[in-house]
């Protein structure tokens, strides 16, 4: 697993507020990946602080297979408060697939038995991302 590092032991906190969809666009395109698609952990305290980013999984030039057991060991390991998940699209369309839908109810439904909510999925391309919470499908 890949990770960005959000502190000093990878898995400290810091000051870094991470509060809505393009913040989270704006930590994740630097790392995008024009030929594989990635699907990512951004681990965030109950203030909403940065604690780690992860990438989860790393598939194929169009598709991604997540398991609900790689995100939340992750979110387990760091203490984790919530969640937001993303995800790049190699085709620079930022349309969710009815597989990315499918994955998030999943995904959603762990969250919720897990206690560790999951506040957004982003699907983002280079230059623009896409919210699932901005459009109301949470």
């Amino acid at each position: 697993m890949t990770k960005i590092p959000a502190g000093p032991d990878d898995t400290v906190k810091t000051s870094q507020i991470i509060d809505n969809a393009q913040k989270v666009f704006e930590l994740l395109s630097k790392n995008y990946n024009p030929y594989a698609e990635e699907f990512w952990g951004v681990y965030l305290t109950h203030q909403m602080e940065l604690i780690k980013v992860v990438m989860v999984h790393k598939g194929t030039l169009n598709s991604c297979k997540i398991h609900p057991r790689d995100l939340f060991r992750e979110a387990t390991h760091a203490n984790s408060y919530a969640i937001i998940i993303a995800h790049n699209h190699t085709s620079q369309s930022t349309d969710p697939s009815l597989e990315d839908i499918r994955i998030t109810k999943k995904l959603l439904k762990c969250a919720k038995l897990m206690e560790i909510p999951i506040l957004d999925h982003i699907i983002f391309t280079k230059e623009n991302f896409y919210s699932f919470s901005e459009a109301k499908i949470f």
